[in-house]
């Protein structure tokens, strides 16, 4: 299967990678890190301390900690590498995100541990973390700062608490990700009739709207695409697009890493495909 994909990215004119929960860092995988459970169990008891969890997420969310993921991406990039290609990921874990891939060719419409936002949404605003405030998070973490010297950041607007800009607040404000998701829009449509290749990572029945759906039906419509599903239970393919599409039952993560780099290299000794819609 490894080199039945590697085979269809190198023909392709145009790739689109769709990532799913199969990809992202699960709580336990947190869990599983030394100083972690011990900060979470703190401020799960510490009253009015509960903001700060999502801080402490973000802290572990670091590529470091992770290189099972952090390598199952790096073999995308070199898959990747000097393709036309558009990721949607559903991920909110931000690995992603420090990786070397085009940060115009990413949409993340679940949003990031990146922005944060007004949790009353008042303005439509999207706020960057304060250098001074991740400073202080991280000395508390780093056990170089008392957790009182915390001070929860506020809207200037209208004071209302600052929260990750992320699919599941009580007002999620899409305007984290509608810039680049226009991108991702009018990437698709250059993509009609033309050699596309479409290939799931881990994207299961969580928000099939986004990736699923859209993409099975892109895929029926192109007839000259091909389809590549990879998961661990729902793997299956429509009956619509069985012809083009591949059902591959495993961990994307896995798969990933099982890639040859040296197949890597021969697949892409291709010309360049340049950037453009």
């Amino acid at each position: 299967m490894e080199t039945e994909l590697l085979r269809c990215v190198q023909d392709a004119e145009l790739v689109f990678i769709g990532i799913g929960s199969g990809m992202q860092v699960k709580l336990q995988q947190l869990k599983e890190i030394p100083n972690f459970s011990e900060k979470l169990s703190l401020l799960e008891t510490e009253p009015n301390r509960e903001w700060l969890i999502p801080f402490l997420i973000k802290y572990y969310l670091d590529s470091r900690y992770h290189p099972e993921i952090v390598g199952a991406y790096k073999k995308l990039e070199s898959l990747l590498a000097g393709k036309n290609y558009f990721i949607v990921s559903l991920s909110t874990d931000d690995l992603i995100g420090q990786m070397d891939f085009k940060k115009d060719r990413i949409a993340l419409p679940c949003g990031t541990y990146q922005k944060l936002q007004c949790d009353n949404n008042c303005q439509g605003k999207i706020f960057d973390i304060e250098e001074d405030f991740w400073k202080s998070v991280c000395e508390w973490i780093e056990g170089k700062r008392k957790l009182t010297e915390i001070e929860e950041p506020k809207c200037p607007d209208c004071g209302a608490p600052l929260v990750m800009n992320q699919y599941g607040q009580s007002s999620y404000n899409e305007n984290g990700y509608l810039e680049n998701w226009n991108l991702y829009r009018k990437w698709l449509q250059g993509t009609v009739n033309r050699r596309l290749c479409i290939v799931e990572l881990g994207v299961g029945m969580e928000f099939p709207s986004i990736i699923r759906w859209p993409l099975e039906k892109v895929c029926f419509y192109n007839q000259k695409s091909s389809f590549f599903r990879i998961h661990e239970s729902l793997y299956q393919i429509s009956e619509e697009i069985r012809e083009r599409g591949v059902p591959v039952k495993e961990n994307p993560i896995d798969f990933l890493n099982k890639i040859s780099l040296d197949s890597l290299v021969e697949s892409s000794e291709g010309p360049e495909v340049k950037d453009g819609f």
